[in-house]
């Protein structure tokens, strides 16, 4: 498994998180089986002290069309999950501490009258031949103060887990979330259900869109990264680099059919090598400095 040393205000917490999650989808044990639906199996778990159960999704990619990183790139991006979870509004990046590690902030939708959940925490992934872990977790930071008409969830633990099987990839989805503040009983069961099936969503995504781009390598320094699902569009802020510094990302054929047009504001070169099943890499060299690398529908 493959995580970036970073000694960040947040990653003792960050790794905690992770060892965590790595813990809760090891196995079954402890999990009671609630149902199954579109595929996915819905699992919870109690935990002493804590009025709410943790939630779990499994369900099965199939075939090998698909990397566990890229089935990742779909769960963790923002403009991919404005599409698969029909709860999320949006989310900020606040600080990049490298291409895997990351501060941000997001908001949840609430029914009226309820006012929307907001979420400061980082998130981490873990990547490896053999599995891929993503972890969320909540932090308090100065950067992100409360948010006047939101209310302050805290997210104990979140994350995915992917690992290959004979049928394609296993990917497992494990939230414990406190939203906070006054609740119907119907809209908390509500999102006790409807959190675990979004591993079928990422599927569903996945097999109609591929996935958005996203940093397999960076030897340069990058900062924000952003993709709109709609427009298809792809930002990466590159904040400077070394002679030699390159960044590499990889760029799915089914979401670009006809490939792409890249702009680069700043310095870098570029080049598209063939990746893994006809899709591509973006390699981004001779970086000396800043640049904004913007990926587009060709």
């Amino acid at each position: 498994m493959t995580i970036i040393e970073s000694n960040n205000r947040h990653a003792e917490t960050t790794r905690k998180a992770l060892a965590y999650l790595k813990e809760l989808t090891g196995s079954l044990d402890g999990w009671d089986f609630s149902s199954e639906s579109n595929g996915v199996k819905l699992y919870s778990k109690t935990v002493d002290g804590q009025t709410l159960p943790i939630v779990r999704g499994d369900t099965i990619l199939p075939g090998k069309e698909y990397t566990l990183a890229q089935v990742a790139a779909v769960a963790t991006s923002p403009g991919s999950r404005k599409v698969w979870d029909e709860k999320f509004d949006v989310a900020e990046v606040k600080e990049t501490f490298n291409f895997r590690e990351t501060l941000f902030w997001s908001r949840l939708k609430t029914p009226w009258p309820m006012s929307p959940r907001d979420i400061a925490g980082t998130a981490i992934r873990d990547i490896g031949d053999d599995a891929v872990y993503v972890s969320m977790t909540s932090v308090e930071d100065a950067d992100i103060p409360e948010v006047y008409g939101n209310v302050r969830a805290t997210l104990y633990v979140s994350g995915w887990k992917a690992v290959p099987v004979e049928e394609g990839i296993a990917v497992t989805y494990v939230t414990q979330i406190d939203i906070a503040g006054s609740i119907p009983s119907s809209f908390l069961a509500s999102i006790q259900q409807q959190i675990p099936l979004c591993a079928g969503k990422v599927i569903d995504y996945i097999q109609t869109h591929g996935y958005p781009p996203y940093i397999t390598e960076a030897s340069a320094v990058t900062g924000n990264e952003h993709f709109t699902h709609a427009e298809k569009e792809y930002t990466l802020e590159i904040e400077g680099g070394e002679a030699g510094s390159v960044v590499k990302i990889d760029i799915s054929s089914k979401l670009y059919p006809a490939g792409v047009n890249v702009n680069i504001q700043g310095s870098g070169s570029h080049k598209l090598e063939d990746g893994v099943n006809g899709n591509k890499v973006l390699v981004i060299e001779n970086i000396d400095g800043s640049a904004t690398v913007t990926i587009t529908s060709a």
